[in-house]
């Protein structure tokens, strides 16, 4: 009998109030991570780490659910930011896992000026 290889696990990346990690993964019969992972779950570089808690702390301090972005500059800034770490993320992992970069705050409101 022929083994099938193991199924590829897609990381997803997009922040939530009150977590400190914007990673993401469903858990399989086979690997339980929970939901809600780390850097460490996967073995990220610290390079890598330290931009996604940046990125994600910009979100925090610049965009309000009821509100919005503080303003059209930051909401572009995270966007790009968060492009280049979904890149920089799926170079990281490419050998088990694929990543889904899920920027849904980039459809918020900006609060008027």
């Amino acid at each position: 009998m022929t083994e099938s290889p193991p199924e590829r696990r897609v990381i997803r990346v997009f922040p939530d109030y009150s977590r400190d990690w914007p990673l993401w993964e469903n858990s399989t019969p086979d690997r339980d991570v929970g939901y809600t992972t780390t850097p460490a779950t996967y073995g990220l570089s610290e390079q890598l780490t330290a931009r996604i808690a940046v990125w994600n702390a910009f979100w925090e301090a610049h965009f309000d659910d009821a509100h919005g972005w503080d303003s059209v500059r930051a909401r572009d800034r995270w966007g790009a930011t968060g492009e280049e770490i979904a890149r920089l993320l799926s170079e990281e992992v490419a050998a088990f896992a694929d990543v889904q970069y899920e920027p849904w705050p980039l459809r918020g409101p900006v609060r008027p000026g």
